[in-house]
């Protein structure tokens, strides 16, 4: 199974091995997120499918994740974003205008266990964080 890794400016769709990619994320400081601030792993299906775990970082111990479940022949795919409230529909600009919900980041800690649960068992949204469709959130206009 491959999974794809987009990574800030430093990858751009590498198959990468999963300790080669949280070394790396687990080494990022707040100077490595001034070209860009995120990034994702893609986990391509059969017939077209994906599943994208896309990540924000604020800084690097903020860090929203947005789990994309893709298949083609849909008017549009699935998504959810990880939560530390799951009753607060509010977001906030997470920089250059890219909206999150507000209480979507969690600590480096628990994005390295998420993004550990992505790469072995990538079809399931990772157990670390609580997870609350897109949908639920009150969106800028």
């Amino acid at each position: 199974m491959l999974i794809y890794t987009t990574l800030l400016d430093q990858t751009y769709q590498e198959a990468i091995a999963l300790e080669t990619v949280t070394d790396v994320f687990s080494r990022l400081r707040q100077k490595d997120l001034q070209e860009t601030n995120g990034g994702y792993f893609e986990y391509l299906m059969d017939e077209g499918a994906a599943i994208v775990l896309f990540f924000i970082m604020r800084t690097p111990d903020e860090i929203s994740f947005r789990y994309d479940y893709n298949a083609p022949d849909t008017r549009r795919g699935t998504a959810w974003y990880s939560v530390t409230d799951m009753h607060d529909r509010t977001t906030t600009d997470a920089g250059d205008e890219q909206y999150v919900p507000t209480h979507s980041f969690v600590s480096m800690t628990t994005a390295l266990a998420i993004i550990t649960q992505f790469f072995r068992r990538p079809e399931e949204k990772p157990a670390a964080v609580n997870w609350q469709d897109a949908e639920f959130f009150d969106w800028p206009g």
